[in-house]
């Protein structure tokens, strides 16, 4: 991610798809996951009901998504709790 900007827009794409997904499995809980920068590759997040396939993703939160809030919702809590902390912005 280039900067805080791109972060957020990625957020907001991850919130759409995991409602869609949330409203198709109620009972799920869904978790932000993160993949750290590093010199050979561009950090990254994503919302998974599961660890992701890859290893090197994180759980950026023990907290999971809440199912009671709106996207909107989700999005201002996420980005203003956790999503400045996360080591995903190119160096």
């Amino acid at each position: 991610m280039k900067d805080r900007a791109d972060l957020e827009s990625a957020l907001k794409l991850e919130l759409i798809h995991w409602r869609t997904r949330q409203i198709k499995d109620v009972y799920g809980a869904y978790y932000l996951y993160y993949l750290e920068t590093t010199p050979d590759h561009n950090g990254g997040i994503l919302i998974c009901k599961d660890a992701p396939a890859n290893p090197e993703y994180k759980l950026a939160s023990p907290e999971r998504i809440n199912t009671c809030a709106s996207v909107e919702q989700n999005f201002n809590h996420i980005s203003n709790t956790v999503l400045g902390s996360l080591p995903v912005l190119e160096y």
